[in-house]
Formats: C-alpha cells, sequence, structure tokens
C-alpha cells in the first residue's frame, strides 16, 4: 500500500488579518515564472480571485457595505463590481449614489479587495438609467430602424418618418424618394423604407435606450458616468479601482416596431464613402434576395460593425487608457453569426484592456453548439483576441440565472471548462445586496451571506482564485491561425426572409472548433476585421498583434473572403506561408463572385493543402504540435486541456467536463520534471512521469467533472512525491443506528393568501398577483415598479404621493397545524414577515412585534413570535396596511420552527414527528428546508495506525457536505468521487462521524409551480403559478438528504 496522497478539503476558518498581506504581489507584467507561480499558488493576491457582481437593489448602507464586504473577504473573493439594479432605491449617479462608491472603495483598501465601476443602472450600457436621453433627446428621437411596406400603388400619406421610397425596375430599384409627389397615384411596386422610433421602457427609466451609432452618445454616456461622476475617485483609478465594467452594449435593443433594418442618420453617407455607390437604392437586397444581395449584406454589416467600433469601443478604450482604467464587459456572443447582437465580438475585444464574455445559466451543452457553457466557439474567440491584442486577463460574467439550487460541483465544472477554454478572472453573476421582495428572484442564486452554503464558499473562493492565477501566468502560444466565416454567414441574414444556410454555417463552425478541441490540437480563431487592424505578414508567418502563426486554417463553411485577408493571404503565401483549408474553392471576395483566390489557390501550390476532415492525414500533419500530445484513451467527448509558456516551464490544465465518465490520457511534452499543484488545497507535488529525449510523458486520469493542473520544467523539484492511495476498499463496522438531526428551523412557506382592499375582496390568490394587483388597483399600470424596472432619479420613489387614504388592506394567511405537533413546538414557533414597518402583524387577531435582533436568511427579515398564539386547526396571520407604500411588495409568510411539513388537501401543513431515515427530505416532511441535515454514525475502528480511511458517500444529493470526526471538521465533500480522507482524526475504538449535507434556497424561495427543466431563471419565473394553491404534487422541489447511508472506507 502507498502513503496516501489524496487531495483533502479542509475547512478554513479566515483569521481577522488580511490574506496575503505579508507576501508581496507580483509586478505589472503579471506571473511569469515557473517560481512565482509556485510562490503565489497557495494564496493567489486578491487581483486574481473571482469578484462578482455586487447587486446594489435597495437602499444602501454604510452598516451593509461594511457586513457584506467583510463576508466577500471571509470567502476567498477578491473584489467585487458595484452593480446598480432593479429594485435600487438609493438614487443612481447622485451625490449619495457617489458617497457610498467611495466609502466603499475605502473599505476596499482596509481590506485589500478591488472595487470595479459596472457602468450602467443594469443593462445595456449606454443610457446610464435614463440620464443620457434625459440630457440628449437626440441619442434617440431620430429614429433607429427602418421598416418596410410593399405597395402597389403610391397612395400613403407622405411624412418624414418615410427614409427613402424604390421602385422596382426591370433591372432593379429607383430611389424616387425625391419625386414621390409626382408619382403619388400611380401604379407599380413601391418599396417604403419608413423610420422605427424605439418605445419607451420602465426598464430605462422611462425613457428608451440610445442609438450608439449616432455620433456623441458614447462620449455624453462618458461624460454623465465617468466625467462628473466615478472620476471622484480618480486617485484611485488603477488601483483599489482597476477598472470599468460594460455590459451588453448593442444595436438591437428598441429598434423599434417591425424594424427590419438597423439605421442612424448618416449611414448613406458613410456608406458611399466606404463603399462607393449608394445603398438606398439597394435596401431590398438586404432583406430579399434580389440584385446582388451577397455583396449588399457584406458591405452593410461590415460597415455597420466598423461604425460600432469607431463610435462605442475606441472611445472607451482610449477613454480607459488615458485614466490607468481596465476595460472590460461583454456584448451577446452568443448570437453568433447573426449580424445582429454578435456578430464579431472580436472586433470588439482587441479594444479591451480585459476582454469578457457571459456565461449564463447551469447547463453545459456539448458538441459545440451550446449558446452559453458548452460554446467553445465564444470562449476561443475571447482569447484568441486577447492573446493577439496581448491582454493577459480574460473575464467571463459566470452562472446569472443558474438557478438556487446549483451545487458546488456544478459551480466548479462550469467555471473549469470556461477556464480551460481561455476565462482567467472569474465574475459571478450576482451577489444580491437585499433579498427584499421580489429582489430574490432576480436571476439566482446569490454568491452572498444569504446562501445555506456560504460559510462553506472559501473552498470555491480559493479553488477560483488558484486557476485564475495559473491560467493568467505566462502566455498562451499557438501557431494555427484559423479564420472565422463570419461574413460568409453574415450574407445570407434578414429579418423577413430566413435562409437556413446561416444556421449551417453556425452549428458547422462551431462543430468544427468543438472537434479541434477533442483533437487536442491548439489555435487561435481569426476574425477578419481583426486581421485588417493588426494583420501583418512577416517572413513565413501571418502576424495578428502580439502572435505569429504559420499555418492558416480555412473552414468549409467559408464561402467569403474580405478583400483584406485576400492581400495578407497572398503576401504570407508569396513567402510561403502554409494554408490547410477544408473548402475546395472560395467563390466569394467582398461579397462579390470573383476568380481571384482559386487563382491564389493554385499558385500556392504544395502551400495550400485541402484536407477533407480534421483525421485526414494531411490535416493532423499540419495540424499536430511537435513539442506536445495528448492521446485521449477514453474519448468520452469533453477532455479539455490548455497549455501555456513561461519562462522556465510550461503550464497544462487538464478538464474532464463530462458530468458522469472518467477521462484519461496520456500526455507528452518537453521537459524533464512534472509539478502537480492541487486547486482544492493549494499543495505542490512531484508527479510521476517517463524521461526520454528531452520530452516527458505522464498519465492523466481524471473522475467526473475533474480537473488537474500540471507544471513541466527543467530543474528537479523538491516537493514530496504525489502518490495516490491504491487497493482495496473495505467498508468499516458501523455501530449503532444512524442518528439524523435538523440543524436548523424547519420551514413553510404560505404562497397564497386573502386580499381585502377597500375597493375589493380576492380570496385564496397567489402572492404576486396580490402584489401586482395592489399596485394597478392604486394607480400604477405598470405594476410593481421593483421588478424588472430601472427607476430614473427618483421617479418611482414620488409615486408614493399618488395613494390615497383609503388605499389601506389586509393581506391574510392561513396554514394548518396538525394535533400531532406538541405543545412545546407550537409555542416557539416563528413568523418571518418582510418590510414589517409597512404594515401591522397580526396571528388569530392578536397583534404582534418582530423579535429584536434576530432575521432569518436576510438580515432584513425579522422573525416574529407567533407561537403563543397558535392553535390546532386553522390559523391566520394577517397584515394590516393602513395606506398603501410605493415599497409595499405582498411576499410569502415563513413560518419556522421544530415541526415537519405534510401534505393536505391543499398545500401543508405542520405536524409533528422528526425524520426517520435516509432519504429524500421532501418525503421526511422538509420539503421547503434549505439549511443543514446531519447525518451521524459510529464506526468500529480496531487499527486506524498505517492504514488509509475515507468517508465514501454514496446515493446523496446536496451543494455541499461537511464532514466532522470525533467532534473535529474534517473537510468538505463537495465533488466526485464524493470521498474524504479522514485517517488523522481517528482512533482506535468507536468513533463518531457526522456528514452534514446542505440544501439550497430552491425549496425555500421557488419557484415552485414548474419543472425545473430549463437551465436559465429569470425574474418572472415567479409570476406564473395555479389561480388556486395546489395539492403537493403541484409543488416542483428538489430531492435532498443522504439516500443511502454514508460509509467509513479502509483502503488495503
Amino acid at each position: 500500500m502507498k502513503k496516501h496522497k489524496f487531495p483533502v478539503i479542509r475547512t478554513i476558518i479566515l483569521v481577522a488579518a488580511i490574506l496575503g498581506s505579508c507576501t508581496p504581489k507580483p509586478g505589472p507584467e503579471g506571473i511569469t515564472t515557473v517560481a512565482q507561480l509556485k510562490k503565489h499558488f497557495a494564496n493567489p493576491p486578491s487581483e486574481y480571485r473571482s469578484a462578482p457582481l455586487w447587486d446594489w437593489n435597495d437602499q444602501i448602507t454604510e452598516e451593509g457595505i461594511d457586513f457584506q464586504l467583510k463576508e466577500f473577504k471571509k470567502a476567498g473573493i477578491g473584489g467585487v463590481f458595484v452593480h446598480p439594479r432593479p429594485g435600487l432605491l438609493t438614487e443612481y449617479l447622485s451625490e449619495e449614489w457617489f458617497r457610498l462608491f467611495d466609502y466603499t472603495v475605502q473599505k476596499g483598501k482596509e481590506l485589500d479587495m478591488k472595487v470595479w465601476i459596472y457602468d450602467e443602472n443594469s443593462y445595456p450600457s449606454g443610457f446610464a438609467g435614463g440620464h443620457v436621453p434625459a440630457e440628449m433627446p437626440d441619442s434617440y428621437q431620430h429614429g433607429v430602424g427602418l421598416s418596410l411596406e410593399i405597395s402597389e400603388t403610391l397612395d400613403m400619406k407622405l411624412s418624414d418618418t418615410i427614409e427613402v421610397i424604390l421602385k422596382k425596375t426591370e433591372t432593379g430599384f429607383t430611389d424616387i424618394t425625391a419625386l414621390a409627389d409626382q408619382e403619388k397615384g400611380q401604379r407599380g411596386t413601391y418599396y417604403l423604407f419608413r423610420k422605427t422610433y424605439p418605445e419607451k421602457s420602465p426598464w430605462y427609466g422611462n425613457f428608451t435606450y440610445v442609438d450608439l451609432l449616432y455620433r456623441g452618445v458614447t462620449e455624453k454616456f462618458l461624460d454623465i458616468t465617468m466625467t462628473r461622476g466615478y472620476e471622484r475617485n480618480l486617485a484611485d483609478f488603477g488601483q483599489t479601482v482597476p477598472g470599468i465594467f460594460t455590459d451588453e452594449p448593442n444595436l438591437e435593443a428598441r429598434m423599434g416596431k417591425n424594424a427590419l433594418l438597423r439605421w442612424t442618420p448618416d449611414l448613406w453617407e458613410a456608406f458611399r464613402q466606404r463603399w462607393g455607390y449608394d445603398l438606398r437604392a439597394n435596401l431590398p437586397a438586404l432583406v430579399e434576395e434580389t440584385g446582388n444581395w451577397k455583396k449588399v449584406r457584406h458591405d452593410y454589416y461590415e460597415l455597420i460593425l466598423e461604425m460600432f467600433v469607431d463610435r462605442w469601443a475606441k472611445p472607451w478604450s482610449n477613454y480607459c487608457d488615458e485614466k490607468g482604467l481596465t476595460w472590460t464587459g461583454h456584448y451577446w456572443e452568443h448570437g453568433w453569426p447573426e449580424p445582429t447582437h454578435g456578430f464579431d465580438e472580436a472586433a470588439f475585444y482587441i479594444w479591451h484592456q480585459m476582454p469578457g464574455v457571459d456565461m449564463l445559466g447551469n447547463r453545459l451543452d456539448t458538441a459545440g453548439l451550446g449558446g452559453q457553457f458548452g460554446n467553445e466557439r465564444a470562449v476561443r474567440e475571447l482569447l484568441s483576441a486577447a492573446n493577439q491584442a496581448g491582454r493577459k486577463r480574460t473575464l467571463s460574467e459566470t452562472y446569472g440565472g443558474g438557478g438556487w439550487e446549483m451545487t458546488f460541483e456544478t459551480q466548479k465544472r462550469l467555471v473549469d471548462w470556461e477556464c480551460v477554454m481561455g476565462v482567467n478572472f472569474v465574475n459571478q453573476h450576482l451577489s444580491y445586496y437585499s433579498l427584499n421582495g421580489v429582489r430574490k428572484f432576480d436571476y439566482p442564486p446569490s454568491f452572498s451571506y444569504h446562501e445555506p452554503w456560504w460559510e462553506h464558499y472559501k473552498l470555491m473562493g480559493d479553488y477560483i482564485g488558484r486557476i485564475s492565477l495559473a491560467l493568467s501566468s505566462g502566455e498562451q502560444i499557438n501557431q494555427t491561425l484559423v479564420l472565422q466565416p463570419n461574413t460568409s454567414a453574415w450574407m445570407y441574414f434578414s429579418r423577413k426572409e430566413k435562409n437556413p444556410a446561416i444556421n449551417l454555417i453556425r452549428d458547422g463552425f462551431k462543430n468544427f472548433v468543438y472537434r479541434l478541441e477533442q483533437q487536442h490540437l491548439e489555435y487561435d480563431l481569426g476574425s477578419e476585421n481583426v486581421l485588417k487592424v493588426l494583420g501583418n505578414v512577416t517572413d513565413k508567418t501571418l502576424q495578428v498583434g502580439k502572435r505569429n502563426y504559420s499555418l492558416v486554417v480555412i473552414p468549409a463553411e467559408m464561402e467569403n473572403i474580405d478583400r483584406s485577408t485576400f492581400d495578407l493571404l497572398r503576401q504570407y503565401l508569396g513567402n510561403g506561408g502554409k494554408v490547410l483549408s477544408f473548402r475546395k474553392e472560395i467563390p466569394l471576395l467582398d461579397g462579390e463572385p470573383s476568380a481571384a483566390v482559386n487563382e491564389l489557390i493554385s499558385q500556392a501550390g504544395k502551400n495550400w493543402t485541402f484536407a477533407a476532415t480534421l483525421t485526414d492525414e494531411p490535416a493532423l500533419a499540419l495540424l499536430s504540435h511537435a513539442d506536445f500530445s495528448m492521446t485521449d484513451k477514453t474519448q468520452n467527448g469533453m477532455l479539455y486541456h490548455q497549455r501555456r509558456i513561461l519562462k522556465e516551464g510550461q503550464l497544462l490544465f487538464v478538464v474532464n467536463s463530462h458530468p458522469a465518465e472518467k477521462a484519461s490520457a496520456t500526455i507528452t511534452l518537453a521537459g524533464k520534471q512534472v509539478s502537480k499543484l492541487e486547486l482544492t488545497d493549494g499543495k505542490i507535488y512531484t508527479y510521476p512521469a517517463q524521461n526520454s529525449d528531452g520530452k516527458v510523458s505522464f498519465e492523466v486520469d481524471l473522475d467526473p467533472a475533474g480537473s488537474a493542473l500540471f507544471v513541466v520544467t527543467s530543474r528537479k523539484s523538491r516537493a514530496p512525491l504525489y502518490s495516490p492511495v491504491t487497493g482495496t476498499e473495505t467498508a468499516v463496522e458501523k455501530t449503532g443506528e444512524l442518528a439524523i438531526k435538523r440543524e436548523s428551523d424547519n420551514i413553510m412557506p404560505i404562497n397564497y393568501l386573502d386580499l381585502k382592499t377597500a375597493r375589493s375582496e380576492k380570496p385564496e390568490i397567489y402572492f404576486m398577483n396580490a402584489l401586482i394587483g395592489l399596485f394597478n388597483e392604486n394607480g400604477i399600470e405598470m405594476g410593481n415598479p421593483w421588478q424588472h424596472k430601472i427607476q430614473y432619479k427618483k421617479d418611482y420613489l414620488v409615486l408614493d404621493t399618488l395613494f390615497k387614504a383609503d388605499s389601506w388592506f389586509e393581506a391574510s394567511y392561513h396554514f394548518q397545524i396538525n394535533p400531532s405537533l406538541n405543545a412545546e413546538a407550537l409555542k416557539n414557533i416563528r413568523a418571518v414577515v418582510e418590510r414589517p414597518e409597512l404594515w401591522s402583524v397580526h396571528i388569530n387577531g392578536q397583534e404582534v412585534a418582530k423579535t429584536d435582533n434576530s432575521y432569518w436568511i436576510e438580515k432584513q427579515f425579522p422573525q416574529f413570535a407567533v407561537g403563543r398564539f397558535l392553535q390546532p386547526g386553522l390559523n391566520t396571520l394577517t397584515l394590516k396596511a393602513s395606506r398603501m407604500n410605493v415599497l409595499t411588495e405582498v411576499m410569502p409568510v415563513y413560518l419556522l420552527g421544530d415541526f415537519l411539513v405534510t401534505p393536505v388537501e391543499k398545500g401543508f401543513e405542520l405536524s409533528g414527528g422528526t425524520i426517520g431515515s435516509t432519504g429524500s427530505w421532501r418525503e421526511a416532511g422538509l420539503p421547503f428546508y434549505s439549511q443543514k441535515v446531519a447525518y451521524t454514525q459510529h464506526f468500529n475502528v480496531s487499527q486506524p495506525a498505517g492504514a488509509n480511511f475515507r468517508v465514501k458517500l454514496n446515493s446523496w444529493s446536496g451543494t455541499v457536505a461537511e464532514v466532522v470526526v470525533n467532534g473535529q471538521p474534517a473537510g468538505l465533500i463537495a465533488w466526485q468521487p464524493y470521498q474524504l480522507e479522514v485517517t488523522p482524526l481517528l482512533k482506535k475504538g468507536v468513533n463518531e462521524i457526522t456528514v452534514k449535507v446542505t440544501g439550497s434556497l430552491k425549496n425555500t424561495f421557488g419557484f415552485f409551480y414548474r419543472n425545473n427543466k430549463g437551465s436559465i431563471f429569470g425574474p418572472f419565473e415567479w409570476n406564473r403559478a395555479p389561480e388556486k394553491m395546489p395539492d403537493a404534487s403541484g409543488y416542483f422541489l428538489m430531492d435532498y438528504g443522504l439516500m443511502e447511508p454514508f460509509d467509513l472506507v479502509r483502503i488495503n
């Protein structure tokens, strides 16, 4: 039996001292050597740790800032992005706003944490929470789109909303806009392109989004947000305030009704200057396949892209360069390749000091076809653009809307995947400042103290920090450039007539990228726009910014090549460069039929290689790397790697993203010594390997959702040898019965109520319907102003003046108590009621006051001792409000106590009893419980010395599990193989081992009345419920708990 070196996940309590305060931080060039990486690996500096979007969504206070920043610090988080969102009561961009932001910055300095600026009140960036359209009406009033009307007569009323009128002829279209009066009443085929105007919306503070193509809009946004705003902290820029996040700026939002085309006032002149012909007479080609439609679409969308880069990206990039800020954030890469939200993100990425993507949800799709996690193309595009622009860091806004139920294993699996693909800065979405009202439904989960697993989150905080540190070290250098078929796809896009070719290009190329990954080949993706900006030819290499490529790959989907790309390829091939093409002919140049590319192919001779598939020998010969190979022995379709070059060696991160299957691989690369860097605890080991001819080979075996980090050098390491335990598992004898104990009060939410007002009575109504109905009844047509709506200045707060004296209401929540509940348990029941300052609380007719210094989950959720007024049978808790208030959000009431929750004809009732056995909490009387349940078993260990013992979970479900041995914390079980080494804590004889399984807030906050098969859960999921309270079968709940007893196993 070998000495155990199995990585142990330890429970760590943060002492008040600042993490790493005595360790010098890396310089501005970052981590460049293996020695630096190893020095900082166990305890990464704050800039390499994750930083969530800190959702400022209520009345912000200094006390709240203090408390929550310290909680983030304890959890291994390195910073925050101050992110205003729906529900915000503190006025955005006010003096108070900037005072609180500065207070946050000063606290960040004290805690060695970074405080990032988020540039918008929610998203998309550009309207400054309504301030841009308020100060610059021309930012949207001119119209931003064009709709199309086709008529056989020109008899409509002419107005300034009509931008272009075309008459169809035998050879095309004639622009008759200036002759419309003369043409009126004539017959023919007329195409009227009418300007569309963005509609106002509560999401934009009852303004509208702005036209980011219109000159001066970005500058106005910068002036309002930065020059007159955050520059109050100019001295902190580049230090405690590293930079700014812009979120989904785009050209699609609020284009107007029936818009088919994006338009801005100087489009016609800009198009003529760029392409030398008039766009107006060719507008039908953008919506129908008529005339030279491929050429027109190519030119139009390329110009729109260039205008967006020039008028949005470059001003931001220049501003941040001047102010010493790092510009990060993301666009909408999931829409690729449609030239709407996501037509060429790399063109923008190169202008960001830290480009970023958005990875939403909780599902990792396969075969490269995912829109979010599993979209290899999107993240590889990010890394490639960063490599080419010389950017060290890449961000991902991660987990958005993944749901309250996300486990540590799911979180790890998703982070591993996005990091191996190219991310090295994780930005969790979201960390709620407050759970008041509907705020708790705003795309959960929340990475904050509210979560039942929060005390254990330092495991994830450290894990993410170590990955980010490692994958920010050195450089990721590839010799192959794969061109993206962006412009080929654009030619098939129309909002009027859908051509399936664009979907074939999308799916084909995304799958091609996936297959490159599964062949374990190394490459960058190439945007033709980036080549136009950064491309050059040096000898036999194609240089793109900071990267040099000796092989250019043309995918099968590439029907068109831009003239600028063609010129680079001609020079590159003329110098002896090599091209590998998966397409025999490329018929279009700048969207027009041309023989030029095919002639170039003929002239290139043996330097232009054609291959039908990636497995063809000619393709593999060109794509393979002489200094690296990875033989995938299991072929589960989800094994990935990333290799980075440091001054003293190489780094290799290997990830198995398969949730159920193991993965094994043999890896060979240049070097002599392999070190394994444990991501869970920061320890470093010498890893067994074989040396031959200056190369080293070693085996990698990964559990499902597993990962491993290695460093290969030419120097010997003094680290201890990594020697995982081998042998047969033998179960240790159990003594006594398994004891099961709930560690917190049980929970029962009451979601239906009777609503009584001066005007109406509504029995048994769902709480969300009651909430919205109260606002509607009192003249607020938009309903709840705090649900997915943005407040401009104090516009929503002043709505409170509209509520009259007769706007009173009563909300009565009924619940049953079974006689089996004993008197002591009955007496100790408490109720949780939100916003208690807005109403009085009554239980069975008796008014009760909140209990001082007590809260549940959220610091603003007080408890009410209602037990002494309860009785077996029917009970009623009533909220009485003397007047409607703009902050009124009728929410569920929660009952807490030592009871079971059991099904009845409608919903559930409180009853007596205990948890009797293993199995789902849902079936054991804990259907809404979210905290911990402790399972305690005794084991008789006859001979602990010289042996190796692990706690092994069999069938179980939870977000994370904590293990305690003989009263001492042993560590966490968070992901496969669901085992924890506990040898040092065992003694000879009887040992007590407790496994504490943690649930999630999914079963407490819902949503409850729809199945959970989706992957992204937004605020309106909670708006849907049966008209009347259903029975227990109408609730969709998670099964948590130990489904089987756990074991203590001895490895022999």
